[in-house]
């Protein structure tokens, strides 16, 4: 049972994640009340349909952040809308949980983040696969050694296609969106590659462009060549490429893969299963050999699942005490980087360096 209990803010505008957010605030025991403000059209009745937790609603910013009793927000909105939303959290010193990326500019993220540090407002952004078993369990792997020293890693995102996905929605309008696939599902596998190996990465080389028939503002394909700080190298494949999908966003299929390589073994995750393969002749690892493990996580209705709930959970106590963030908003600036890094890339055929 939870030893803390919170009163949560929940800014949305319409967005695809925002009726899960609305299930683990639901699930999560140690959240009391929620205080449910919509942007840009939000169809506020819907979004709370079903709710017990919902106790008021508005469609002002400025009238939510108002509440004293609110502890912290958790913010899902369109990719050009959160900036402001975020820079207005700050302002009030709430802490705040943002759906990714957060904007469509790393400068304008990088400014928010900057503007939290400096008053001590905890800013997380919601890259929740971190809280996978298989994933937590694959890096406390990697950066106890198992694999030596790594020297290459790749990621591949790829799921159904842009047609299955109504064309017309604002994730393919470079307004509002910013980027395509590498904002919306590329970012998720840019951050797990730096995460799972602690590092970040150095240079980014990339091909982007629109192989649908659809005609679109943003990159429905990517092909990035990556150069980590600790000089391994890196390849990710991201987009909107499978065939025979269920039609809307829940419907959608995926082939999802991660895999590192190093001196000393090598870690292989199929995303869509539930464990993973490691290979290790490392120095304490070497009786192992081969390993196929498996995780069997308890049911959860939250998203994310039960890893979701835990993630959910330790913001809203880092928001309350002052701490830093379990994901914290740098990652986002970073990731950002990255994916501008690749568009600038593409367009003018040079290696770009992150963050120049």
């Amino acid at each position: 049972m939870p030893t803390e209990r919170f009163v949560v803010g929940f800014v949305s505008s319409p967005h695809p994640h925002s009726p899960a957010h609305m299930r683990t605030l639901e699930v999560l025991d140690s959240v009391e009340a929620v205080h449910l403000c919509g942007l840009a059209e939000e169809d506020i009745p819907a979004l709370s349909e079903g709710s017990s937790k919902v106790v008021s609603t508005t469609d002002s910013v400025d009238e939510l952040l108002a509440r004293d009793e609110v502890d912290a927000l958790i913010v899902s909105v369109r990719n050009d809308l959160g900036p402001d939303v975020l820079n207005a959290a700050v302002a009030a010193g709430k802490g705040v949980l943002f759906e990714k990326p957060g904007a469509l500019h790393a400068s304008d993220l990088r400014s928010v983040a900057d503007k939290a540090a400096d008053k001590g407002v905890t800013a997380a952004i919601m890259f929740q696969n971190r809280y996978q078993p298989k994933v937590a369990d694959a890096r406390r792997s990697l950066l106890s050694g198992a694999l030596g020293r790594v020297m290459a890693a790749e990621a591949r995102m790829v799921t159904s296609q842009v047609r299955y996905r109504n064309p017309g929605h604002w994730l393919f309008r470079k307004g509002t969106g910013g980027s395509g696939i590498l904002a919306w599902l590329g970012c998720h596998y840019i951050d797990l590659l730096c995460h799972m190996m602690d590092d970040r990465i150095a240079e980014v080389s990339a091909i982007v462009g629109n192989q649908s028939p659809e005609k679109l503002e943003v990159e429905d394909t990517a092909m990035l060549a990556l150069r980590f700080e600790s000089g391994a190298l890196g390849t990710l494949h991201a987009g909107y490429h499978l065939a025979g999908s269920g039609s809307g966003y829940h419907g959608a299929a995926y082939d999802s893969f991660l895999a590192y390589r190093g001196t000393e073994g090598y870690a292989r995750l199929q995303m869509e299963e539930d464990g993973y393969t490691l290979f290790s002749q490392a120095r304490g690892w070497e009786t192992g050999g081969l390993r196929n493990l498996s995780f069997h996580p308890p049911e959860s209705n939250a998203y994310g699942g039960r890893g979701g709930e835990i993630f959910v959970e330790e913001f809203l106590e880092a928001a309350r005490a002052g701490k830093p963030a379990p994901v914290p908003i740098e990652a986002g600036v970073h990731v950002l980087e990255v994916i501008e890094a690749a568009l600038e890339s593409s367009e003018t055929g040079r290696t770009v360096t992150v963050g120049a």
